[in-house]
């Protein structure tokens, strides 16, 4: 029975062997390509996020208008911008397997790209998301202190809980727990390492 060039017996990989992620993108025999993730893990995942990016915008709407509607701007472009730069070189891109959908989307919107590593681009392209989290609250925490009122108390405790907790915990027990390489992923990779190092167990650099 003939196997794919990625389980081929010259190809086989030790656990310290890093993946590379052209034999996803190029294996139609993949775990990735065979995989197919439901759309109600789909919807667990993007969610908590439209969720959170409607709490911020009520936030800031207590603030400036004009903020609140640049805030949901902003949030849309910086997932579409997470669509163009780091999707593209993802093992999950042009497959149903990315557990937000992503894969699916940018495959239709932008060419696929191996010019860089995943973890790279990674690295160098996350901290776009990051205002649609701490824009919000740091503007909550300026609205209790100059003018308390229960309403902005109850926001910022519903976004603080979105945004630190449900999404995370969703992210790492959910959408990201069964990825297929999540060792090559930086989010997950950290958090993989910090568990391993907490048993005892020597972590490769």
């Amino acid at each position: 029975m003939p196997t794919s060039n990625y389980i081929s017996n010259e190809n086989v990989r030790t656990k310290n062997e890093p993946i590379q992620l052209k034999d996803y993108f190029n294996d139609p025999e993949s775990a990735c390509h065979k995989k197919r993730i439901p759309l109600w893990l789909v919807l667990l995942d993007n969610l908590p996020t439209l969720v959170l990016i409607i709490l911020g915008a009520l936030i800031i709407f207590r603030l400036s208008t004009i903020g609140a509607v640049g805030y949901v701007i902003y949030s849309l472009l910086s997932i579409a911008w997470f669509w163009a730069k780091i999707c593209p070189f993802c093992h999950h891109y042009g497959t149903f397997s990315c557990p937000c959908g992503y894969g699916i989307i940018s495959a239709r919107l932008f060419k696929k790209r191996e010019d860089k590593s995943f973890r790279k681009v990674f690295k160098q392209n996350i901290g776009v998301v990051f205002p649609t989290w701490f824009v919000p609250f740091i503007i909550a925490i300026y609205l209790l202190l100059t003018g308390y009122t229960r309403e902005v108390l109850i926001l910022t405790i519903t976004f603080s809980l979105t945004g630190f907790i449900i999404i995370p915990l969703i992210s790492r027990f959910v959408g990201c727990k069964n990825c297929d390489i999540k060792e090559d992923c930086p989010w997950m990779k950290k958090k993989t390492d910090q568990l391993k190092k907490g048993q005892g167990i020597e972590v490769p650099v």
